[in-house]
């Protein structure tokens, strides 16, 4: 695989079953649902500690541990603050063309499940297989638990790889769709990858083929030139 700019997607034609992985946060919302939440209801604290992991210095369990010390608000006053963040442009056709030729996606995301749930709910996306960390909120202060940290990679809270690994069969092409840092254990594993922002940037410092993105329409496009003939 080439890496290709938008405007010139490659006509490359696979001629294999398909399995498509999304990461969440700031790839299927827009913006990033987590770091709104937490920049806000941290008042900010937080920003020194998302530097420390994406400098590699702490774990993203013991950032995401951190952050949430920080947080005082009920969930229903960070469920309202979903109501200001939308559906990145062409994620609802993505997922019918995914539905309509049996392709499973699976949504991992090294955020925490109230969240997604919940956003995914209010944009009428129901039923969706999501794997992450998971939430527990005690007397309005956030605790996060860890159900896959034990089978990953010892540094994400939920390995976006091991996921990968895990829920794929032999002779899938494994298609990951993502923008961030915590996207980084996917990379070994995919064999196409989508990316965009930090993401993106990742890819070339590692010189890692990759196929760049804005919207879904874009990649629902591509996967109808090449994917699905």
């Amino acid at each position: 695989m080439n890496r290709v700019p938008d405007s010139t997607a490659g006509t490359t034609s696979y001629h294999r079953p398909i399995r498509v992985f999304s990461d969440f946060d700031g790839t299927i919302s827009l913006p990033d649902v987590g770091a709104t939440l937490f920049n806000h209801f941290a008042g900010q604290r937080n920003y020194g500690t998302v530097r420390l992991w994406m400098e590699g210095r702490i774990s993203s369990r013991e950032c995401l541990t951190r952050e949430c010390t920080y947080i005082t608000a009920s969930r229903e006053e960070m469920v309202a603050k979903l109501n200001q963040i939308e559906v990145r442009t062409g994620f609802n056709q993505f997922l019918e063309l995914l539905n309509s030729n049996a392709i499973p996606l699976h949504i991992v995301s090294d955020g925490l499940d109230f969240y997604i749930n919940a956003f995914l709910d209010k944009s009428g996306l129901h039923n969706l297989d999501v794997y992450s960390n998971r939430a527990c909120f005690i007397h309005q202060r956030l605790y996060p638990v860890f159900p896959y940290f034990d089978k990953g990679c010892g540094f994400c809270g939920t390995c976006k790889g091991e996921r990968m690994e895990s829920l794929s069969k032999d002779g899938e092409l494994k298609v990951f769709i993502g923008d961030g840092y915590s996207d980084r254990c996917a990379l070994g594993v995919a064999d196409l990858v989508f990316a965009r922002a930090d993401l993106a940037k990742l890819c070339r410092e590692k010189e890692i083929d990759y196929l760049s993105f804005n919207d879904f329409l874009e990649i629902a496009d591509y996967f109808k030139r090449n994917l699905l003939q």
